[in-house]
């Protein structure tokens, strides 16, 4: 079955494709209980932040190369390479045995090189294909149209993947990587299927195209310097993102914190989900409705909200309604970010564009990701405790409000409220 689009709307095929992308490679059965497969195989939490690391400079090596090939070669292939890569990134995790530390670490940190790789493969890329592939006057129309149907898909694909992968993992904790397995090989088959559509410059010389692929990347990263919307865009996706995806991944810890059952964590998972399905017409009607500036002040207040519900950790389901603006915050930015950034970036610069945008936030998330295994460890020596004690983590979660807080002034003095309103309003 295919993506619900209406039929009156001009959409591509590899708009269709490119919404069951998104999906299979988004949704995995294992991120429920993604914090506990890492320390149920034996892994201590700053061995895990140090992989997410790795994932992340993983990331910030290859995205904008890989995005430069795609405007250079064509995006097709590098979807598709990312397809071959999440293949990969889950047959390493379903090598994995528990009681052997030593082995499972360095598994791991296979597993994120692939993971890494897979995300800066398709970053821009799959982006770029289904964006170049609408009608060029209905573009900014139309994308809005798409990234709704996104949303919603993808919700729906979440609650499935939360319910089911935490039940299974309590059944056999293989369960949830063999169904992610499962859904990379489909990941693959719709990549296959997509067409490129943009009509890729070529070179005669291999050299000659591979010279002309870093010259491709220092003028889009100059254009970006000197753009100041794009450069806006960026700097405000990777402080929105930051923080807030390092509760995404540590959130399994946080709701053990505040005493809920591990049972309970698909359910949460599937219920903020529905909250993307919920709101994906009001994303859409935010995006066509207000500007650029509007939007983001909102939001920036909405998981700001958010990350004092992380800091007051109130026991039991309180905590958990306190964290919910961070989950419906982070659909409506990247919604924002995907909407206004195609809107002002050139179609031969667009995969790398993105790539740049991807880039700079796994950039900082990886940052952020060591600064708080550094922040846990400082915490347990002046506490007398374990670096995994939940009582070391409650005490790191209370300096995050403050944390995002100073780098929302930083951002407004780096970027300039007045200079970037009137570009933001005209996309």
């Amino acid at each position: 079955m295919e993506p619900m689009i209406d039929p009156s709307l001009p959409m591509s095929a590899n708009a269709r494709l490119f919404i069951w992308f998104r999906v299979l490679f988004n949704a995995r059965f294992y991120y429920p209980i993604f914090t506990i497969l890492f320390l149920d195989l034996g892994l201590t939490l700053g061995e895990f932040a140090a992989l997410n690391v790795v994932w992340a400079v993983t990331i910030v090596l290859l995205e904008v190369p890989s995005g430069a090939l795609a405007d250079r070669f064509g995006r097709r292939p590098l979807v598709i390479a990312a397809s071959v890569l999440m293949v990969l990134e889950m047959l390493v995790l379903c090598a994995m045995q528990p009681g052997q530390p030593e082995v499972v670490f360095w598994l791991f940190v296979v597993n994120r090189i692939l993971s890494g790789a897979a995300e800066a493969c398709a970053s821009g890329a799959d982006e770029a294909l289904a964006y170049d592939s609408l009608p060029p006057a209905e573009r900014t129309t139309l994308w809005p149209h798409v990234m709704a149907q996104l949303m919603r898909y993808s919700a729906v694909a979440v609650v499935f993947t939360s319910i089911s992968g935490a039940w299974l993992y309590t059944q056999w904790t293989k369960w949830p990587v063999v169904l992610c397995l499962i859904s990379a090989l489909a990941c693959l088959a719709v990549a296959w299927r997509m067409t490129e559509s943009w009509a890729k410059p070529t070179q005669a010389h291999v050299w000659h195209s591979i010279g002309a692929t870093w010259r491709d990347i220092l003028r889009t990263g100059a254009w970006i310097w000197h753009s100041q919307a794009a450069f806006a865009l960026i700097v405000v996706g990777l402080v929105f993102d930051s923080l807030v995806r390092v509760f995404m991944t540590v959130n399994s810890n946080f709701y053990r914190l505040i005493g809920i059952e591990d049972a309970w964590f698909g359910v949460i998972g599937s219920a903020t989900a529905l909250l993307g399905l919920l709101l994906a017409s009001s994303m859409k009607w935010a995006t066509l409705r207000w500007g650029g500036v509007a939007n983001f002040v909102g939001l920036g207040a909405l998981l700001w909200l958010g990350l004092w519900g992380v800091a007051s950790a109130r026991p039991g389901w309180w905590g958990v309604l306190g964290v919910v603006p961070l989950f419906v915050g982070m659909r409506f930015l990247h919604f924002f970010l995907s909407h206004y950034m195609n809107a002002i970036v050139p179609s031969e610069q667009r995969a790398t564009a993105l790539s740049f945008r991807g880039l700079s936030m796994n950039l900082a998330y990886g940052g952020m990701t060591l600064l708080f295994g550094w922040h846990t460890v400082w915490l347990a020596r002046d506490m007398g405790l374990p670096a995994e004690d939940m009582a070391v983590f409650a005490q790191a979660i209370q300096w995050w409000p403050w944390v995002f807080g100073l780098m929302l002034l930083v951002s407004v003095g780096v970027t300039g409220y007045r200079k970037i309103n009137s570009k933001l309003q005209e996309a």
